[in-house]
């Protein structure tokens, strides 16, 4: 509840992020791996390793978009899946063979979390309860930027 309050620090290597498209009616979500980079998949299906502040444009319906990363709601820490990340970077450079029949950035992400891509993580919502269902401690979301 506090947390809110308190200064947040940036994502760490392995936050999922997501980001709002079409003024907040629709999102995409990604993988942040460090020095502002985010892997993600992009509305037209490629896998692409990104900057935030692209990230954060991914869309051309995006504008005035808003960035969003997990955190622990006691202690203000960035939630990070250090696996979720080494998958994504796999994936990236080809170096993985996952069968991906992806749908969407969300179902990207939550394969990632569990090494299960053939999920039905197609929704925000679902991609945040398998964050919470991964993860063991309370968490919510604050914007970034």
């Amino acid at each position: 509840m506090f947390g809110r309050f308190f200064k947040r620090r940036e994502p760490v290597s392995g936050s999922i992020i997501f980001t709002t498209l079409y003024g907040g009616l629709g999102e995409s979500s990604g993988i942040y791996v460090g020095n502002q980079n985010v892997i993600t998949l992009t509305y037209k299906g490629i896998l692409q390793l990104i900057t935030i502040e692209q990230f954060g444009k991914l869309h051309p319906t995006s504008f005035n978009s808003e960035i969003y990363a997990p955190y622990e709601i006691t202690t203000r820490k960035p939630v990070s899946f250090p696996e979720a990340a080494r998958r994504a970077q796999a994936l990236l450079e080809g170096n993985e063979s996952y069968k991906l029949m992806l749908i969407n950035s969300h179902q990207f992400c939550s394969g990632c979390i569990t090494g299960n891509f053939e999920n039905e993580d197609v929704g925000l919502s679902e991609l945040k309860q398998r964050i919470e269902s991964c993860y063991p401690n309370r968490l919510d979301w604050f914007k970034q930027n």
